[in-house]
């Protein structure tokens, strides 16, 4: 379960430091649900910190303007494998393949719920 946002946390994204996504649609739940503002750490394909089973935001690797929040299942040369912790529900690496390292954007880091509203 990712942590929840704190005021750490929204100050390093007001200061530039930080950055978000929100979540649309039902692919990573129940981790996280649609409306979650995922709070991201900006990093590279090539840092340490990315490991298998970290929650990431990359650019979709067919429509570029489009972010996804997606597991990270494995790293190789050839790019990144991802998939929704909501299988059934999901676009990921299992329909478009691997993702190009130079897509990602961060890592996430924390998610300020959205509260659920009928």
């Amino acid at each position: 379960m990712m942590p929840t946002a704190n005021w750490r946390s929204l100050f390093l994204l007001l200061s530039g430091l930080r950055r978000h996504a929100r979540v649309d649609g039902d692919s990573m739940s129940p981790s996280l649900a649609p409306g979650d503002l995922v709070i991201f750490q900006p990093i590279t394909s090539y840092d340490r910190r990315l490991k298998a089973g970290c929650v990431v935001v990359v650019r979709h690797p067919l429509q570029p303007a489009t972010l996804l929040i997606k597991r990270l299942i494995a790293i190789n040369n050839s790019g990144l494998e991802l998939r929704g912790d909501n299988e059934q529900a999901s676009t990921d690496s299992r329909h478009f393949g691997l993702v190009n390292r130079d897509s990602l954007l961060g890592i996430a880091e924390c998610v300020w719920r959205v509260p659920f509203s009928a």
